[in-house]
């Protein structure tokens, strides 16, 4: 098996009540949630931290003298990716161990739904694609059902001196100031409670963070500083929201560690992005990173949406659609719009409301509503033009194929890497993301499995997208 140069283990266990949980794993038994973030460490190994939440109330507690407790056995592996399929290759994990946990309880009757206790495990390993297992064992005698997760990791390499680079976010439901190393949750003067489901809202109304930037010695300054810019955005609207955004002078340290906090108790129920970019003395962006997080606030009702005076819908170019374009419009713009945007489209049966509803989409969307340019859809418009440039076929349209859509979705990517005369290897393309909204690092496999050209998506390590670990061996002629 290969092995880490260095592992720590972090076995400080912390309980906590959260919000009620929305994760979709629903299932009798163990409820677990997982998170991770990465950071630099030594050239060729970066520090991992997995973060692990037990719903409290799904454990199953044995009385003992000390209490009501909760003995958990959990298997944590960590395996290549996408090189463990290739000929030759060692299958074994890279780390793996194994750890007794127990959770203890003065009293059980008042446990509810969304406390959790939380652990945390620190492991070294260095930058790649692999693949993050946890299992947890079944018991008959209690009752324990068995439990598997698996998790993608892409872990980038911090080494790059030549560039600005953000690490992952931890988000955490408390952040303190303290001097106690002995505290197995200590880092850099902190004690981070990290929140592994990403749910806050009711009940846990701000969202910390902890993020570290590395190469500040690449920014020109005059007077030895840089601005942070964070913000909170909605999903797929790239704009801050009022009173959630912080731009902050700081001195060049290298590397330096940002801490901050939003509250979101006035946020409506839904999904949202913390967003971090570091400026330069010319205010330009050198490096971004994103974390995608949730709000469960149910008493917060969402405002109806308001279109704005001074911009009239008779005099729009959305009143004058025909019918074909507001049906393209609406195929085109489905790529980016969120679940309850969908849903919208498809309830209008009246042809003029839905030409009102594409103009609400895009007026929403606007960056700068005081200028005459939607800067955001004038993007999207001209990642349409190219997908059709660069990918139509006799078959579809550029946008609508899969790796069109990929590009109207994600961007252009920060890498193309062409497979397409490998012997004994079907056609394929991987696509390298160094920075997706609120994902961070990505990779997307396409390949030409009939041989026609039509690049279909194969894998992505996005959430949502397909995924398909084994990729490499279905390319195999």
């Amino acid at each position: 098996m290969a092995r880490i140069t260095a592992a720590v283990l972090v076995t400080l266990v912390y309980f906590i009540q959260c919000v009620p949980s929305s994760s979709a794993r629903q299932r009798a038994g163990i409820q677990l949630d997982v998170d991770y973030a990465s950071f630099a460490y030594a050239d060729g190994e970066s520090l991992v931290e997995v973060y692990l939440a037990f719903e409290a109330a799904t454990l199953i507690y044995q009385p003992e003298a000390r209490g009501f407790v909760a003995d958990i056995p959990v298997s944590l592996s960590v395996y290549r990716s996408t090189l463990a399929e290739l000929e030759g290759t060692p299958v074994d994990p890279v780390w793996e161990d194994m750890l007794a946990l127990s959770f203890v309880l003065a009293d059980t009757t008042g446990l509810v739904e969304g406390q959790h206790f939380i652990h945390q495990v620190r492991v070294l390993v260095p930058p790649g694609e692999y693949e993050l297992r946890v299992g947890i064992s079944d018991d008959e005698s209690i009752g324990r059902t068995p439990v598997e997760l698996r998790r993608d990791l892409i872990i980038p390499d911090y080494s790059n001196t030549d560039a600005v680079l953000i690490s992952d976010f931890t988000l955490a439901s408390s952040i303190q100031a303290s001097q106690d190393s002995d505290d197995l949750f200590y880092k850099n003067g902190l004690i981070i409670r990290p929140n592994a489901n990403q749910l806050f809202g009711s009940g846990l109304n701000s969202v910390f963070y902890y993020a570290e930037v590395y190469g500040l010695d690449q920014i020109v300054s005059s007077n030895g500083k840089y601005s942070v810019f964070a913000y909170i955005a909605e999903a797929n609207i790239p704009r801050p929201l009022p009173d959630l955004q912080s731009r902050k002078s700081r001195d060049i340290r290298i590397p330096d560690v940002l801490v901050g906090s939003f509250d979101v108790s006035a946020l409506v129920s839904g999904s949202y992005f913390l967003r971090i970019a570091v400026l330069d003395e010319g205010n330009q962006a050198v490096a971004e990173q994103m974390k995608k997080f949730f709000v469960y606030n149910p008493l917060v009702e969402r405002a109806a949406p308001v279109v704005m005076q001074d911009q009239s819908f008779e005099g729009s170019r959305y009143a004058a659609m025909t019918e074909e374009e507001v049906e393209l419009e609406e195929n085109q713009i489905e790529i980016i719009a969120t679940n309850r945007e969908r849903r919208r489209f498809k309830s209008i049966k009246d042809p003029q409301e839905k030409r009102r509803a594409i103009m609400d989409f895009w007026i929403v969307r606007d960056p700068s509503p005081s200028s005459p340019v939607n800067e955001y859809e004038e993007s999207f418009r001209a990642r349409i033009h190219y997908a059709n440039d660069r990918y139509t076929s006799s078959f579809d349209e550029g946008w609508n194929t899969d790796r069109g859509r990929t590009l109207v979705k994600f961007g252009t990517p920060s890498n193309i890497e062409p497979h397409l005369y490998e012997r004994d290897i079907m056609p394929y393309e991987r696509w390298e993301y160094n920075n997706i909204s609120g994902v961070g690092q990505a990779l997307f496999v396409f390949a030409d499995l009939n041989g026609f050209g039509m690049f279909q998506l194969l894998h992505s390590t996005v959430a949502g997208e397909r995924n398909n670990p084994a990729w490499l061996t279905d390319l195999r002629q």
